[in-house]
């Protein structure tokens, strides 16, 4: 009989590249990691890693264990759950990475809900908006992501990922209050603020890349970028002090001293999407969140009128 453990191993060295890689995501030590290794050699019979170099590497024996691997610990889990769920109690840890204000509007309204509702289920919370974070999906490091899609960026497929669009908000420029540009007639053109100093988020997330896209695609210019930060807190404090910024009509950026709120000629617009793996039904821990997002992002659109749903 496979041993579950020791399969998991196995994955997540294909995974990883390094039995090291494997120790710490594993939490073992990567002798732990080279026993347990062995020992499944000597429960199947043939050799499923190979040294190549200093690395370990499967066989070819190894990814077809690997394979059947991922759908045998993903069953595992599914009827442990499954169990508990007929029984009428939905518990395990379901790990959910959102953004700023993904995690403030739709996961802390829905998490007494579920506490209450799920006295067993824990809910894990990173904040996170890289757009790396879907990968970690992809390798079952976290269970849920709710990520922002703009309309001005490409996104590639990613048919390994299910996903479902909760609702899209618009994307609005913030001023300081004294700019020649906040309390003008109409729209923002982008090519008005070809001298801006701009706040914007880290390299590597969409908030980051929107501003770079948007100012060539509709400026014609490269953004001079001083500030850079993933809080809202921190771009408002930028924006007072003399920089611009694109902000989400969920940062509530109207309700903040100092700053001018504009609306963007040819308008732009975010899209907040929930994704989890695909591949069958999720597990009733996971729906139970999921339900609940839904829930929360419904109340919401229902009380904020420039939000709306497909």
């Amino acid at each position: 009989m496979l041993d579950l453990v020791r399969l998991r191993v196995l994955l997540e060295l294909r995974r990883r590249g390094t039995a090291g890689a494997v120790a710490d995501a594993l939490g073992y030590s990567p002798s732990a990691v080279s026993q347990q290794l062995a020992q499944l050699q000597r429960d199947v019979g043939v050799p499923v890693v190979e040294r190549a170099g200093r690395r370990l590497r499967l066989t070819e024996a190894g990814e077809v264990l690997a394979e059947h691997a991922e759908s045998l610990l993903e069953a595992a889990r599914r009827a442990e759950e499954h169990a508990l769920a007929a029984s009428g109690r939905v518990t395990g840890t379901v790990r959910v990475v959102g953004f700023q204000t993904a995690i403030l509007h739709l996961l802390a309204p829905a998490l007494p809900r579920l506490a209450g509702a799920y006295p067993d289920l824990v809910v894990d919370v990173l904040d996170d908006e890289y757009v790396r974070i879907l990968q970690a999906l992809v390798l079952q490091e976290v269970d849920l992501v709710l990520s922002g899609e703009y309309s001005h960026l490409g996104a590639p497929p990613r048919p390994e990922l299910a996903s479902e669009a909760l609702f899209d908000e618009p994307m609005r420029i913030l001023l300081p209050a004294a700019h020649p540009l906040a309390a003008g007639p109409g729209r923002v053109r982008m090519a008005d603020l070809a001298g801006a100093t701009w706040a914007t988020g880290h390299l590597g997330t969409n908030h980051a890349n929107l501003l770079e896209h948007t100012c060539l695609e509709l400026g014609g210019f490269r953004p001079r970028v001083r500030y850079r930060s993933n809080d809202l807190l921190v771009i408002f404090a930028m924006v007072q002090r003399g920089a611009a910024a694109f902000v989400p009509d969920l940062s509530l950026a109207e309700e903040q001293p100092g700053v001018a709120v504009r609306e963007l000629e040819g308008g732009m617009r975010r899209r907040m999407v929930m994704w989890w793996r695909a591949g069958g039904e999720p597990r009733p821990a996971v729906c139970a969140v999921q339900e609940e997002i839904r829930r929360a992002a419904a109340e919401l659109v229902a009380n904020r009128p420039s939000l709306l749903r497909e």
